[in-house]
């Protein structure tokens, strides 16, 4: 309540401010052959405020504050064309629109500043696909954004429920992610929340570097910020329906609309997408691993009540069934376990469960800006919820019963407060600060079965314990846990202009968070209380309570050289809080500490030859410490959790560079060196013996080994060439190819997948209103494990990527 009271007072404050001065804009857009064009859609970026022309090509936006604005004039069929303007006075713009264009567009982003700014006069290594570029590199969920730049990788773990994304080296396979996801400015605490389709998208910015200064939510490894369409003052819509191989079937469909004229706008837009298995579990003669089935539903409302005035309400719904998972390996296996399987047998698993995982995902979130001559007010209110429903899924992978999930409900639920302030004059000082307020409650409900195969596993028994401890299995694990956070974070940060070429930045981040862990863990057998034989005590009821802060602060330049040329140099401290670990007997064990890194980036942007070339390069160097990694924290009862067990660093470099060859046809690419090693990794695993005494401690030391799921080299190349069929058809092929070299999935280094690339292809024939569509991915059919992972060197988990796949699709447009 606190909080919207200051809210409220924030902005009856700036209500109050001195009244604005306004002035229109008008022009007129014509086509390549100077005829005008009629219908085309003209909208001021940021803003609620848009148009479209008349039959004679004109339009007119008046009642305008006097300040700095982007304008994009688009028309289906068409390259959209965007311009920045300083808006003093009455001002008149045309613009001729093309088929196909020999110069780069402008590109703006919102991530780096949170404001929109030119991309290449950004301080910050920040890198952008468009609506266009998301369909033409076929970008339909998270695990395939790793197209768009180098060093940063996101990696499928098969089921979707987990996906892995790693940039320059900081990674993770924990439920928090090490990059911050952004969808239309609301922060996803937990990646099973994050959205599996990417559909009715304006932009993906992608934010490299700990961006604590400008973002509520902190993020120690960057930030993935996606921002859809936003219903405007013109009806449009579509319809897509495409068929492909694995009997994949897609349907999408949305429309915008005014529901009152330069007033309230309206967009709903959604469908269903599904995709047979590709995975052959061979145990149970199941060959449908890995389908899935996905349904996503979204409402956007607009009200722009004047000029000041903006409010936005965003509501989405998504459901996700996926056939079980299918990972290659399991408890015991080793490199060479995984080498042998993929090479002899690829895509076969033997697995003695089949499971199920069902997700239902809401996100709401209230938006209200306002605006006036001489700041910004942002207040962003947010509601998440995420139901994950886990069925008789096999935990050991293996035809074996030693353990598998009988059931695990996951209920998260996210209520966060943000309110941001910022300068909003054209003037030396540049400013921006917030507040963000969050809680956080993670609910599970978790039956393990323990099964009889446990006594061949079992380290502990001893050949003549055996008989004794058949009585033992099978038995149940009930884990009934719920964690707790609550935070409080302000942030902030200024840019003064020290001279006409050099800029400086300056910002900091104060965050504090509260963690608590209430823990019901118990065994049981035929319904009644049970004893584990290892501890000989049915563990106890617990409750933790932990609390972090910490301050991050950062430090930039930047130097536009020229008109074409921008340098930066940027450091800052990433932080990434502490909490606890649910699924664990001993309550000492239950908490772990932050983690810090301190990053160092030096880049140039220029844009050479006429604007028909640009070309980006970045140095970065990370020191990361108090890594929070998985272990076995418990060797009596194998329960993992997370610890603060490593150390390392990182550097390396990145190219980036889009190129015009000629009017139609482009090409793109970018290369990322990524140089990995931990300077402090230490743990104790348990070994089986073959005689007496049948186990040992071992201790494992990882100095010097590379960070897992980082390749050291990596980049993608791509072509696309557009051209004119006839009058009103255009047509466009483009081809891609994404690759990465070698990289472990262990810390040992003991297993990798060794370096590959995928190529893909879309070719595409359209007009205004309809498009026909040809596409594949993955076109010479490469076998490759996208995702693996180990614990503690207790054996090592991989999963396969997609097979190759190819379909069509039809766009109706109107």
């Amino acid at each position: 309540m606190r909080i919207l009271h200051l809210g409220c007072f924030m902005l009856l404050f700036a209500f109050a401010a001195k009244a604005q001065e306004t002035a229109s804009i008008s022009g007129k857009v014509t086509d390549e052959n100077n005829q005008p064009v009629f219908g085309a859609n003209v909208l001021l970026l940021g803003t609620g405020r848009g148009t479209s022309t008349n039959a004679d090509g004109e339009f007119t936006m008046s009642d305008i504050s006097a300040s700095n604005y982007f304008i994009q004039v688009s028309y289906l069929g068409y390259q959209s064309v965007t311009r920045e303007i300083e808006l003093n006075a009455d001002t008149t713009l045309d613009f001729a629109l093309t088929k196909t264009s020999d110069q780069l567009n402008e590109v703006v982003v919102t991530a780096a500043n949170r404001r929109l700014q030119n991309v290449q006069r950004t301080a910050a290594s920040v890198s952008v696909a468009n609506a266009q570029e998301v369909a033409d590199l076929q970008i339909g969920n998270i695990n395939e954004l790793g197209r768009i730049t180098s060093n940063f990788r996101t990696y499928d773990d098969g089921g979707g429920s987990f996906p892995l994304v790693s940039t320059r080296g900081i990674t993770t396979i924990d439920a928090t992610p090490v990059v911050g996801v952004y969808v239309d400015d609301v922060p996803l605490f937990n990646i099973s929340s994050f959205p599996s389709y990417f559909g009715d998208i304006e932009r993906i910015e992608i934010l490299k570097g700990p961006q604590g200064t400008l973002y509520g939510r902190n993020s120690i490894g960057g930030v993935i910020n996606i921002i859809s369409k936003n219903p405007t003052n013109y009806t449009k819509g579509y319809v897509t329906t495409g068929y492909g191989n694995l009997n994949q079937y897609d349907i999408q469909a949305g429309i915008s609309t005014p529901l009152i004229k330069n007033k309230l706008f309206a967009k709903i837009n959604g469908g269903l997408t599904a995709r047979d298995g590709y995975i052959e579990n061979t145990f149970l003669n199941n060959t449908d691993l890995l389908g899935r089935e996905a349904y996503n539903g979204n409402l956007k409302l607009t009200y722009v009540a004047n000029d000041n005035w903006l409010f936005k309400l965003n509501s989405g719904y998504e459901r996700r069934e996926v056939n079980a998972y299918a990972f290659v390996g399991g408890f015991g296996a080793t490199g060479t376990v995984i080498e042998n399987t993929v090479n002899n047998s690829p895509f076969q698993v033997s697995q003695n469960t089949n499971g199920l995982y069902v997700t239902d995902i809401f996100n709401n979130a209230f938006n209200l800006k306002f605006t006036n001559d001489y700041i910004r007010i942002e207040a962003i209110t947010a509601y998440q919820y995420t139901d994950l429903n886990r069925s008789d899924d096999d935990f050991d992978f293996s035809p074996a019963d030693i353990q598998a999930v009988a059931s695990d409900i996951t209920r998260l639920s996210t209520i966060s407060q943000e309110i941001r302030l910022s300068s909003n004059t054209k003037s030396k000082l540049d400013w921006i600060g917030g507040l963000y307020l969050y809680s956080v409650s993670n609910e599970s409900d978790r039956r393990t079965r323990n099964g009889a195969d446990n006594i061949v596993f079992n380290p502990f028994l001893t050949p003549e314990e055996v008989a004794d401890a058949q009585a033992q299995f099978p038995y149940d694990q009930l884990s009934d846990n719920e964690v707790r956070q609550k935070g409080l974070s302000l942030f902030g940060q200024a840019s003064y202009q020290l001279t006409d070429k050099l800029t400086a930045t300056a910002g900091l981040r104060y965050e504090i968070e509260d963690s608590s862990l209430e823990v019901d863990n118990r065994f049981e057998q035929d319904g009644q209380d049970f004893v584990y034989p290892n501890l000989n005590a049915v563990p106890m009821e617990f409750d933790k309570e932990t609390e972090f802060s910490a301050f991050s602060p950062k430090f930039s330049l930047g130097y536009q050289a020229n008109e074409n040329s921008f340098i930066f140099a940027n450091v800052t401290r990433g932080y990434r809080p502490g909490g606890v670990n649910s699924f664990v007997l001993d309550e000492n064990r239950a908490t772990f500490d932050p983690e810090f890194s301190w990053n160092y980036e030096l880049g140039t942007k220029n844009t050479l030859w006429n604007n028909k070339v640009k070309l980006n390069a970045t140095l970065f160097y990370i020191n990361y410490t108090d890594q929070q990694l998985f272990n076995v924290i418990d060797l009596a009862t194998f329960s993992i959790g997370t610890e603060n067990i490593g150390n390392s660093k990182s550097y390396g470099v990145e190219l980036e560079t889009e190129f015009i060859v000629t009017k139609g046809l482009s090409l793109m690419g970018n290369l990322g060196y990524l140089k990995t090693e931990f300077t402090d990794y230490e743990y104790t695993f348990v070994q089986t013996l073959s005689e007496a005494p049948f186990f040992q401690e071992v201790a494992v030391d990882n100095k010097g080994n590379q960070q897992v799921m980082s390749p050291e080299w990596s980049g993608s190349i791509g072509a696309n060439y557009t051209a004119n069929l006839n009058k009103k058809w255009k047509g466009s092929i483009v081809v891609d190819y994404q690759f990465q070299s070698e990289v472990f999935f262990d810390p040992e280094n003991t297993a990798s997948q060794d370096a590959y690339g995928l190529l893909n292809g879309r070719l595409v024939a359209g007009s205004k209103n309809l498009e026909f569509a040809l596409w594949a991915k993955n076109l010479t059919d490469v076998t490759y494990l996208s995702y693996g992972y180990s614990v503690s060197s207790s054996g090592i988990f991989a999963s396969y990527g997609l097979p190759q796949t190819y379909g069509a699709t039809v766009t109706t447009k109107f």
